[in-house]
């Protein structure tokens, strides 16, 4: 099958396009989290290529769902008694298939996992990684977190990297129901690092350079996740959205005057994060949410879920104190 081909590929040349997977997204039921439908032989490729099988699943399964003009595509993964649901949020630039840690993380210690692809991300839908608003992030958690209700078990926990705690934290302050007990929050986007030089290729690239360059910065530790992620992953855009930006720049603007939440979230932040201005973020997270947990990890970077030891030792400790709490 031509589907397969993007996975069983093992050419080392950069990803030069995002490609196109609504052929696979035709394949994929309606999500219903019924785990009663057969994977089918392009899913089954694209979960080898991303290690997306776990020995802790009892079921397991795949669908797509409408939200905000999108057809998204989520998937889960199921325990035998399971102790609640762990709900991930991926971060810009990234998908399902290098959550694997993360998704590992939460059937390790009873739950089952649920993640989607964001709009333009991974296998959903939507103009590579750009995004009108960040009130569509909300908006297709929302929908995924109505498709679950009822048929994934409570409690349920959020967990966010990057842009996936941007998308958290706009739930918490814009969502009339709120499902999630915990929140856990992964070097969380506010203001992306040197925005004060950042800013200038946003207000130019807006009229010149709509899908810059992306570049592909070292924001981990573990060496073949960084080569793997730049030179063999096709879900990889090779360019940033100008559009996002604009929307980054709004969610900038309004997050800091959204009202003051007094529900108590953890955010676990590295030191040696060049990705976003963690000091700003920390500080303007801890205003609008007085009651949440901060914990630091000292030479950590970026991609916090796939970080090595000693970093990922800290990161993994800061989020079973806080299930345990």
């Amino acid at each position: 099958m031509d589907l397969l081909k993007d996975f069983n590929a093992v050419d080392p040349s950069p990803v030069i396009r995002r490609p196109d997977y609504s052929a696979l997204r035709k394949q994929l039921p309606a999500l219903d989290f019924a785990c009663d439908q057969p994977l089918p032989e392009s899913v089954i490729a694209y979960r080898n290529f991303y290690r997306l099988n776990f020995a802790e699943a009892v079921g397991t399964g795949i669908g797509t769902f409408r939200a905000a003009g999108f057809e998204l595509v989520a998937q889960y993964w199921l325990r035998e008694n399971p102790k609640g649901t762990l709900v991930i949020c991926h971060g810009y630039f990234d998908h399902t298939g290098i959550y694997g840690a993360a998704v590992r993380y939460g059937l390790e210690r009873g739950y089952n996992v649920v993640i989607f692809d964001f709009p333009g991300h991974g296998l959903s839908s939507g103009e590579p990684v750009a995004i009108d608003t960040f009130l569509q992030y909300r908006e297709t958690l929302e929908a995924l977190l109505r498709k679950a209700r009822g048929k994934m078990p409570e409690p349920w926990h959020g967990m966010g990297q990057s842009t996936g705690g941007a998308a958290l934290l706009s739930y918490l302050q814009f969502s009339d129901w709120q499902p999630f007990d915990k929140v856990m929050l992964l070097a969380p986007l506010v203001r992306p690092a040197r925005w004060h030089l950042r800013k200038w290729m946003f207000y130019l690239g807006r009229y010149l350079m709509p899908h810059p360059n992306r570049g592909f910065n070292i924001n981990t530790h573990d060496a073949e996740f960084a080569r793997r992620q730049a030179l063999r992953d096709p879900l990889q855009s090779p360019v940033m959205s100008i559009r996002w930006l604009a929307a980054m720049v709004d969610w900038l603007k309004v997050f800091p005057k959204t009202a003051r939440n007094r529900k108590k979230i953890l955010v676990v932040q590295g030191t040696d994060d060049g990705t976003v201005d963690w000091r700003y973020n920390m500080r303007v997270i801890r205003d609008r949410f007085p009651n949440s947990k901060r914990v630091i990890v000292r030479g950590a970077r970026h991609q916090m879920i796939n970080e090595t030891q000693p970093y990922r030792q800290q990161i993994i400790a800061a989020l079973d104190n806080w299930l345990a709490q």
